[in-house]
């Protein structure tokens, strides 16, 4: 009778807890619904993280915040503390060097490294700002007088790797289909790698993923989108405990621990006792500048997966736009051989002369605008008292993150053909509005503090790789129908554009 008793007794405690937790979650999930009850969005978001974890899986993310900034407007509920915001104004004052907000926890689910975080994930603003301080003389070149020649020389490596290997000759001699969304994540990866450690990678040379780096990142994409917008799975999967466990290590024969093995390698080069103090590279410059060692070792992974990726991810859909619309493939073609038969382009361009070319320049920004580099919300977390938002207020604590799409496609900001990629809009006016709608543009790459420090490096191989490959080749898309498939999760997974080259009629 006893065992009854103590085996009622246990079930008794046991479905009660189960109605303590249950009663906890309503309590908690109605709290965290009135709170922010006055800002619109999907209903789910108002009280669960089921829709963000929906939302970062589905590979759809462009698409899905397209919606729901038409759908909703300017700011957006998408979880219990989440918002989402499109307003310039706002997005400036999130980041600005006085700025009462700090960066999010959102920012921990890029964790990497379980002992050191990197500048980007770091919360604290005063550590921040120590470490950009740091960095930055590197980042921009002020180290680096051969900076824009080591970028020229894998210019030069892609234009000759396609001139020797895929140009078709007449009819269906030398026919042999390119694909140029892989081919260019192989030039930006060995491109930062080339800056950075000053020897690439070799990705162009051999056409291949030589460490299998980009196959793993975009094995990573799912989880680390979901890890950023979802609490729980973050402070699971990206903990100190996590990354131990699961997390990349020098030990791995590919991926991200591969190259963690090949940049930790060069970084305690640079910290032998015979190193080159003088050494012309990024990493030679954040010893310089005094990071620690382990900071140089967090910081250049990082750099390889941030600058070679999303500056691949904008030449892609630059590179889309500009095939599929013929007006504006033969006006930037035309600019092109004007510049060459005067003279006014070096070989390769440099960036001073690039940016003397006004539709080369449209194109660029547009290509920024029309597909943001980035999906992700780069949250920032409202300050203790609250603040004033669109005329809503918002309680301390919550995070706001950006909708660069939304942005970028307002048609207050961009005209009425906001929706339509046309490079003219840029040229259309003066220099004052032209400069304003640039630096929209440019806010998807951060603002104020937090701007994206390796802005200079990506805008130094845009303002080069289209002017050259237009210089060099004119190119057929293999399959115009469906020339490139895309799945959103904060950075982007692109597949196709495959294109028959040819020699361009510009005298080179």
């Amino acid at each position: 009778m006893s065992v009854l008793n103590d085996l009622a007794g246990s079930v008794g405690f046991g479905a009660g807890s189960v109605l303590l937790v249950l009663a906890w979650y309503v309590i908690s999930a109605v709290y965290s619904w009135y709170r922010l009850r006055h800002v619109p969005g999907p209903f789910l978001a108002s009280f669960s993280y089921l829709w963000l974890a929906w939302y970062a899986l589905s590979g759809t993310q462009l698409e899905i915040i397209a919606y729901i900034g038409k759908k909703y407007g300017s700011l957006v509920r998408l979880g219990p503390n989440v918002l989402l915001t499109d307003d310039p104004e706002v997005i400036k004052s999130l980041s600005s060097a006085k700025s009462r907000y700090k960066k999010s926890t959102w920012y921990l689910g890029s964790r990497f490294n379980p002992y050191h975080p990197t500048m980007f994930i770091t919360l604290d603003p005063v550590a921040h700002d120590k470490t950009k301080a740091q960095v930055l003389p590197g980042y921009s070149g002020r180290d680096n007088p051969n900076y824009e020649s080591d970028i020229d020389s894998q210019v030069n490596k892609f234009i000759d790797i396609i001139q020797k290997r895929y140009v078709a000759k007449t009819g269906e001699e030398g026919y042999r289909p390119f694909d140029l969304a892989e081919t260019v994540s192989y030039f930006t990866i060995d491109a930062i790698s080339k800056l950075s450690t000053g020897q690439e990678f070799g990705c162009l040379e051999t056409e291949s993923d030589r460490h299998g780096f980009l196959e793993s990142t975009q094995r990573q994409l799912r989880l680390i989108a979901v890890a950023q917008d979802v609490p729980l799975i973050r402070d699971i999967a990206y903990s100190t405990l996590g990354l131990k466990i699961w997390g990349p290590k020098e030990t791995d024969k590919e991926g991200l621990g591969r190259i963690m093995k090949i940049a930790n390698e060069a970084v305690r080069k640079r910290f032998a006792p015979d190193a080159d103090k003088d050494e012309k590279a990024v990493l030679a410059s954040f010893v310089r500048h005094g990071l620690t060692q382990a900071q140089c070792e967090v910081e250049s992974i990082f750099m390889f997966v941030a600058g070679s990726d999303t500056t691949a991810s904008a030449i892609r859909a630059t590179l889309l736009y500009i095939l599929t619309t013929p007006r504006i493939y033969q006006r930037l073609k035309d600019e092109i051989r004007a510049a060459v038969s005067e003279g006014r382009a070096s070989h390769p361009i440099t960036l001073v002369e690039a940016r003397e070319l006004p539709y080369l320049q449209g194109v660029i920004y547009e290509g920024l605008r029309i597909r943001p580099v980035t999906t992700a919300m780069v949250a920032k977390e409202v300050p203790p008292e609250g603040d004033t938002i669109d005329g809503k207020f918002i309680p301390g604590g919550m995070i706001i993150g950006s909708n660069f799409l939304s942005l970028l496609r307002s048609k207050a900001l961009f005209g009425e053909d906001a929706d339509l990629f046309r490079p003219e809009r840029y040229l259309e006016l003066d220099p004052k509005a032209r400069s304003e709608m640039e630096r929209n543009v440019e806010l998807s790459f951060g603002y104020g503090r937090w701007m994206c420090a390796g802005k200079p490096i990506a805008f130094m191989e845009l303002n080069k790789i289209f002017f050259e490959l237009l210089r060099y080749f004119d190119f057929q898309l293999v399959n115009p129908q469906n020339p490139m498939t895309t799945a959103s999760y904060g950075l982007y997974a692109d597949k196709g554009l495959l294109v028959r080259v040819m020699e361009s009629d510009i005298p080179h």
